[in-house]
């Protein structure tokens, strides 16, 4: 008796609020909305990272006649090939702004695709007990 008891205790605390879900339209409704938000945020994420440059920036000193000589290369790879592209003094700072862009879009698409991966885990619980509609 206790033993079953504690299972019904377990299986409640832990899908409590998959059976409001199941329950309540309006909470299911928010979460499929915000589902779609979600996915819409990652697709636009991810449009505005393609546009923008990859790889590290570099600096690499060159001696010639006595005179040491500067200049700037992104690195990054393409497929399985790795690409070093010179950049002009001008452009460093600009590609440093991308750079750094780039990585805090990055960061928000790892942020979206858990919440993806949460709300669709809420919702599919949902269909897999027989309450889907």
């Amino acid at each position: 008796m206790n033993e079953e008891i504690l299972a019904i205790f377990h299986h409640k605390s832990d899908n409590s609020f998959l059976k409001v879900v199941a329950k309540d339209k309006v909470i299911s409704g928010m979460l499929r909305d915000e589902l779609k938000r979600c996915q819409e945020m990652l697709n636009s994420l991810k449009k505005s990272v393609s546009g923008l440059p990859k790889g590290v920036l570099n600096k690499r000193n060159k001696q010639y006649k006595s005179k040491i000589y500067s200049y700037y290369y992104l690195k990054y790879r393409n497929g399985g090939k790795v690409i070093n592209k010179h950049i002009t003094n001008k452009e460093v700072q600009e590609i440093l702004k991308k750079l750094e862009q780039r990585k805090k879009y990055e960061k928000e698409i790892q942020s979206y695709k858990k919440k993806i991966a949460y709300l669709n885990k809420i919702l599919n619980a949902d269909k897999r007990r027989g309450n889907g509609r």
